[in-house]
């Protein structure tokens, strides 16, 4: 017979794996997607400068000032994705290996440009500025199912911006975001069992977000002409703090003794919905990028672009109390640091109607070895592009672009929950839209 004493140890344990669930998950909100046009992705990127198609209301509201037509432009980009781990010593250990299972993400962009009178446009937008989605094989065994199974992040923004020529060399532009999200979290949860001097799993849990939750943020944006070739550009997106509520069902597992099952049902509450509130800190990012016509046919860009994901310092979730069983609150320090990516990109305009893009990115990953986890697996990234538009007709272009991003091979040795080893990733980010003048 186990002491009460004991038990009532076992159920703390339990209850703090919950609440280590709960708060880890919410790493999902540091991926970030900056594929919004095919000929920015077929550029690597650099278009912060350039800025000269509807896709402008992201990569600097300024480059639309000069739009002298109504233009609808609307796409998608197909996102397949590959990641495989690889354990280390002591826990899961050398041999382990775990793959994620195959998925594509298809986040859309649709754009509307009008202008209103010479020099001055609006403009109204919808594209997905963040995502994640990452999902385990075999997840009732997965070694790391204690951190995570499976997450979903989805996350919009609808934006109206109004840009204004006010020289010949100088552009501005600027709008409120409204940014909507949900997000979808499961896991098990790990107890430890005295009979069998090991931890088995004690309950799953699914963490669903109630709906879409928004929050308002901005952009503003500046071109600069100082010459008839050259053009200089910065653009900057606000950050914003998004509060999710949903809710948690703890669902019971079979601990394999029946003595363990009582208490951890006297002490978790299970099959109910448990209100769960939490808040996800989205970064700002200032973009910066210088373009020149070598000649009339070819032009080049480089960008860099900056993002203060330092405001994933820490983040605090909050359960309701259910059936008198209460879950604690739960505070998770993150130490994400501000990160550079480096983007390089080629136009080329083989004929009136037919352009060539390519391009080259770098860029550094905000996440340090203690956060990388079965969660997300981020690691620096390199990515070459290639891309090409095909005007049909007098008002109909049509633009595709693939973007290889490969994931430097990332190993942790101090993940804060000792699962450790190596992830392999890679993406393909394939990018369609179709632009039409009236």
């Amino acid at each position: 017979m186990v002491s009460g004493n004991r038990w009532s140890r076992f159920g703390t344990v339990a209850l703090l794996g919950v609440a280590m669930l709960a708060s880890s998950s919410v790493l999902a909100g540091g991926f970030a997607i900056h594929e919004k046009g095919a000929k920015a992705t077929g550029m690597g990127g650099a278009f912060t400068a350039l800025a000269d198609d509807p896709s402008a209301m992201y990569y600097n509201p300024a480059g639309l000032a000069d739009n002298d037509k109504l233009v609808v432009m609307a796409g998608v980009t197909l996102i397949p994705y590959f990641s495989s781990f690889e354990g280390a010593n002591p826990y899961p250990g050398q041999g382990y290996k775990a793959d994620f299972k195959t998925q594509i993400f298809f986040p859309p962009h649709i754009y509307i440009a009008a202008p209103i009178a010479k020099g001055f446009n609006i403009a109204l937008g919808i594209w997905s500025p963040y995502g994640l989605s990452t999902a385990w094989e075999d997840p009732d065994t997965f070694a790391g199912r204690f951190l995570s199974q499976r997450v979903d992040l989805r996350t919009f923004a609808i934006g109206l911006q109004g840009s204004y020529a006010v020289t010949d060399w100088l552009s501005i532009g600027a709008g409120p975001e409204l940014r909507i999200g949900d997000v979808k979290l499961q896991r098990n949860i790990p107890v430890f069992n005295p009979f069998t001097d090991r931890f088995v799993d004690a309950a799953h849990v699914d963490i669903v977000g109630d709906g879409f939750q928004s929050a308002l943020s901005w952009a503003a944006g500046i071109q600069l002409k100082p010459c008839p070739r050259l053009k200089i550009g910065a653009s900057y997106h606000g950050a914003v703090d998004i509060d999710f509520k949903g809710n948690s069902t703890f669902y019971p597992l079979n601990t394999g003794n029946a003595q363990l099952n009582g208490v951890l049902a006297s002490r978790l509450p299970f099959n109910v919905a448990v209100p769960t509130q939490t808040t996800v800190q989205f970064p700002g990012l200032l973009q910066m990028g210088v373009s020149y016509a070598f000649t009339e046919r070819l032009t080049a860009e480089l960008d860099a672009d900056y993002t203060n994901w330092d405001v994933f310092d820490q983040t605090v979730l909050h359960f309701d109390t259910v059936d008198n069983k209460p879950v604690p609150q739960s505070v998770l320090v993150h130490n994400w640091e501000n990160s550079w990516t480096f983007r390089g990109g080629l136009d080329y305009r083989v004929s009136k109607g037919f352009n060539l893009n390519a391009g080259l990115l770098i860029d550094t990953t905000p996440q340090p070895d203690t956060d990388v986890s079965p969660l997300l697996p981020d690691a620096n990234r390199t990515g070459v592009s290639i891309g090409f538009g095909l005007k049909m007709g007098e008002s109909t272009t049509v633009e595709l672009s693939n973007l290889a991003l490969f994931f430097h091979k990332r190993t942790t040795l101090t993940n804060r929950d000792n699962f450790n080893g190596t992830y392999k990733t890679f993406a393909d980010l394939i990018t369609f839209n179709l632009r039409h003048t009236f």
